[in-house]
């Protein structure tokens, strides 16, 4: 995980959601108020940064960290400025924008991001993660490493969703998109889709050893999202998709009366809020290999597990234990609570919805996503709607970390992006947030 810069401040009553007036002109009177957009990006342009390679491609990256009070732009020491891990989301957030369609400005900003991700892939498929200030890539650090992780995996994801809306705008960079998928496919078929279907026991939890890392399936769930969309006519793909839902599967231990109630461990015997896209990824994955076993499986999670999460103030991870057919609590934490927390339950819960149109999985979603709008043990606002930042962490009931670096701003980004596309999410949001 990146280090981050933390900054503990005092808690205090933050902007609430701004809206806008004109007076209509001759009539005396004003209008209805106009809410504005949930999504801004303001502070995501700022973080952004062009680039240019040694190779000569110019392209763009966004700064990993922003600190308070001036919000000024920081790298992380001794791994680079900018990353694979968030130039990939940030390129979602603006390839999900509602201007992406029309406005010129946003689409060179993605389609250098975009340039960004393709340069930093390897020989071998895979990617390097971060990028040092002279612009040349860090190849031998631990979060970097061209390997098996997360930030090749973030680049698949953006990739394979990216292809088929850029070629409309750009084709020649869709060709070079496509190419870069199936050098890292050809990779993934080599090394991890013959992994055998094994399993090792973990303080009494049986755990699969066929996901990435062995039992992730927190990358196994974003593996999953950014193979299906290059998978349909491709029967190894396929295959390799169901065996990573059945590792997910696995790791999913309670019910609705039985803790963890549905919840999916993330790797060996723990279970953390960031990155748990895995009630989402089966869903996703149960609708593409048309078996509603695995959406039911999505569901339970968000049926059980995340209603357990926030009524007990939610939580950052907790480790178990098994005992026979009983699974024990061995620890918990409940900070710090970043967004990278919150977004992967708004997603479930919105795909829920969408798959069942049930009001429940709406109020849901809208319940969580308040997170960022107060909604939390600090009664803190952890989005800013005027500014577009997001803030790094709740550390405390009493305390928060207010550097708005890009992975908390991209993260409440692609939370706000989901809230204005669902009007029923967005009522309950609205009800919810303080």
């Amino acid at each position: 995980m990146k280090k981050k810069f933390q900054l503990a401040l005092c808690l205090g009553a933050m902007s609430c959601m701004a809206v806008t007036c004109k007076k209509q002109s001759g009539s005396g009177t004003n209008p209805p108020a106009v809410a504005v957009s949930l999504v801004n990006t303001t502070h995501l342009d700022l973080l952004y940064t062009p680039i240019t390679f040694s190779t000569g491609t110019k392209a763009g990256g966004v700064f990993i960290y922003s600190e308070a009070p001036d919000y000024h732009n920081v790298g992380a020491t001794g791994e680079g400025f900018t990353c694979v891990d968030d130039v990939a989301r940030a390129t979602q957030v603006y390839l999900r924008s509602a201007k992406f369609s029309s406005d010129t400005a946003v689409q060179n900003r993605t389609f250098n991001l975009i340039k960004f991700i393709l340069e930093m892939q390897s020989a071998n498929g895979y990617f390097y993660n971060f990028l040092f200030p002279d612009f040349t890539i860090n190849t031998n650090g631990g979060t970097s490493i061209n390997n098996a992780n997360w930030w090749s995996w973030r680049a698949l994801y953006t990739l394979s969703e990216a292809s088929p809306i850029v070629r409309v705008k750009n084709i020649q960079l869709a060709d070079r998109m496509d190419a870069a998928i199936g050098r890292l496919v050809t990779t993934i078929k080599t090394d991890l889709a013959p992994i055998p279907r094994t399993t090792k026991t973990v303080n009494g939890i049986d755990v699969p050893q066929w996901l990435p890392a062995g039992s992730g399936t927190d990358q196994a769930a974003i593996l999953i999202l950014g193979l299906i969309p290059i998978s349909k006519n491709d029967a190894v793909l396929t295959a390799y998709i169901k065996k990573l839902a059945d590792g997910i599967v696995l790791m999913q231990l309670g019910d609705a009366t039985h803790f963890p109630y549905a919840g999916i461990l993330s790797w060996e015997n723990t279970w953390h809020a960031y990155g748990c896209d895995q009630a989402y990824a089966l869903m996703k994955a149960g609708t593409f290999l048309g078996d509603a076993g695995y959406n039911a499986k999505g569901m339970a999670s968000v049926d059980y597990f995340y209603p357990w999460l926030l009524q007990n103030g939610m939580k950052s991870s907790f480790v178990v234990a098994g005992n026979g057919t009983v699974v024990n609590l061995v620890s918990e934490q409940t900070y710090e609570q970043i967004a990278y927390g919150v977004r992967p339950m708004v997603s479930a819960a919105v795909e829920a919805y969408r798959l069942t149109n049930q009001a429940k999985y709406a109020d849901l979603a809208g319940h969580i996503a308040a997170w960022f709008l107060g909604a939390n043990n600090a009664n803190t606002n952890m989005y800013s709607v005027s500014t577009g930042r997001g803030y790094d962490g709740i550390q405390s009931s009493t305390s928060v970390n207010m550097n708005a670096g890009a992975e908390s701003t991209i993260e409440a980004l692609l939370t706000m992006e989901m809230i204005e596309n669902y009007p029923d999410v967005k009522i309950a949001f609205n009800k919810y947030k303080k």
